[in-house]
């Protein structure tokens, strides 16, 4: 018998909207089944746990990570593929400010009680960090203050999206966006 891709991959799909939304805490598989018209039973089919579809999340996640890398790559410059990480932010910046960042709320629930999933979860930000430090090594920057330079990068992408959220304001993101693109070509 052959399993149905599209049926998992609309349980990922629901599950990442609605644990973006309301949270992996306050999101049942139950919620999931019905957000996606997929049978309760069948949910088990294909996620036997909600852990199993928090790492199938993930796992999107980081693909999301990896092809926005990946194109922002074909830019010839460093520090114009460190704005353009900035420029993600500004894009999402409504999202952020709704729901906060849905890679960073996930992550965050997900490491929070040091629990099974919590070395996953931060696997997305070893990319963004691992990424960023790249560039900034590329501008020249010794590794150890490339390694501080990528941390304060990716702590403000992610700090301005919890603030934005708690205000529920998208513009604290193009202003920090601002700031931010201002440094980058100052550093």
């Amino acid at each position: 018998m052959k399993i149905a891709p599209d049926k998992r991959e609309r349980l990922t799909d629901a599950a990442a909207v609605l644990i973006h939304r309301q949270g992996f805490a306050h999101t049942t598989l139950a919620d999931i089944a019905l957000a996606s018209n997929v049978a309760l039973g069948s949910v088990y089919y294909y996620f036997k746990t909600k852990d199993e579809v928090a790492k199938s999340i993930l796992a999107r996640r980081q693909a999301e990570i990896s092809h926005a890398i990946g194109q922002i790559d074909l830019l010839a410059d460093p520090r114009q593929r460190l704005e353009a990480l900035v420029g993600i932010w500004v894009h999402d910046r409504d999202i952020d400010a709704r729901y906060g960042c849905p890679i960073g709320s996930l992550c965050y629930e997900l490491a929070k009680g040091r629990g099974p999933l919590s070395s996953e979860a931060s696997a997305p930000f070893r990319t963004m960090l691992a990424w960023s430090e790249k560039q900034f090594r590329l501008l020249g920057k010794t590794k150890q203050k490339a390694s501080s330079l990528a941390l304060h990068l990716v702590a403000s992408l992610q700090g301005i999206s919890l603030i934005a959220n708690a205000l529920g304001d998208p513009d604290t993101i193009l202003t920090e966006a601002k700031y931010l693109t201002d440094w980058l070509r100052a550093v």
